[in-house]
C-alpha cells in the first residue's frame, strides 16, 4: 500500500513537471500575431469577393453603367477615423452600396457594410448588436491605419488609379474604377497586376502587400517585399 502511494506521489510530479514544459512552450506561441491574423483575413476576403462574382455575376448588358455592378470590396473611413471594408455590388448602378446589396460575412453572418458618416462601433458586440460583422473594422481589429491600391486600368493609360476599392468581373478579373466607367467596352478592367499595401498604426509591425494577378485574379501575399 506505502509503495502505491509513493508511486502515485511521483506520478503526480512528473505530470506537474510535464505541465510546467508545455506550458512554457505555448504561451509564447498563442500570444496574438496580429499581423499574421491581418494577413489571413484579408486575403480571404479578397478571395472571397472574388468568389462572390465567379458565383454570381452582375454583367447587365442592356444598362450602360453595368460596370457599377461587379462585386467589389472597397476601403473606407470612418467618422471617427478608424477604417473599415465593405463588400458588396452596387446592384441598382445607383454609385453607391447599399446595405441590402453587401455580401454576408461567411463566418458570422452579419453584413459587411458601415456608414462612413457614422463613427466606428466601440466594440465586437456593438457591431454585432447592429448586424454588422465586426471584422470589417480593420483599425479596431488589427491596427491598420493605411491601405494603399496600386493598379493600372485602361489599355490606353500608364497610369495607376488612386480609387479604395478593387472588383471582379465575371470571369474572375480584377476590376478598377467601377465608378465612373460608363461605356459597356471593359475600360475598367485592369491591364497589369494589382497590389494593396497595409501599414500598421504601431510602426514596430511590418506591412504586407497582396498582389491580384490581372490574368487570374486570385489573390496572394507578396514574399520580400521592397516596402
Amino acid at each position: 500500500m506505502k509503495k502505491h502511494n509513493a508511486f502515485t506521489m511521483i506520478e503526480l510530479i512528473v505530470v506537474i513537471v510535464v505541465l510546467g514544459v508545455l506550458a512554457a512552450y505555448s504561451i509564447p506561441r498563442i500570444k496574438r500575431d496580429t499581423r499574421a491574423e491581418a494577413i489571413e483575413h484579408m486575403l480571404t476576403m479578397i478571395r472571397y469577393t472574388q468568389n462572390l462574382a465567379l458565383h454570381d455575376s452582375k454583367h447587365k448588358r442592356d444598362d450602360s453603367k453595368w460596370q457599377r455592378g461587379y462585386w467589389r470590396l472597397k476601403i473606407n473611413q470612418c467618422y471617427n477615423g478608424g477604417l473599415y471594408y465593405i463588400i458588396g455590388t452596387d446592384d441598382d448602378v445607383n454609385g453607391g452600396i447599399d446595405r441590402y446589396e453587401a455580401a454576408i460575412d461567411p463566418s458570422n453572418g452579419k453584413q459587411t457594410f458601415w456608414i462612413s458618416l457614422k463613427p466606428c462601433p466601440k466594440n465586437s458586440t456593438d457591431a454585432l448588436n447592429r448586424d454588422v460583422s465586426p471584422n470589417i473594422f480593420i483599425t479596431q481589429r488589427y491596427g491598420i491605419n493605411k491601405v494603399s491600391f496600386k493598379c493600372k486600368r485602361y489599355k490606353d493609360s500608364a497610369k495607376y488609379t488612386t480609387v479604395k476599392h478593387i472588383g471582379f468581373d465575371d470571369f474572375g478579373r480584377p476590376y478598377v474604377s467601377n465608378t465612373d466607367v460608363n461605356t459597356p467596352a471593359h475600360k475598367g478592367v485592369a491591364v497589369g497586376d494589382c497590389s494593396i499595401k497595409f501599414e500598421f498604426e504601431d510602426s514596430s509591425i511590418a506591412p504586407f502587400r497582396i498582389i491580384i494577378p490581372n490574368e487570374t485574379g486570385f489573390a496572394y501575399l507578396e514574399e520580400n517585399p521592397k516596402l
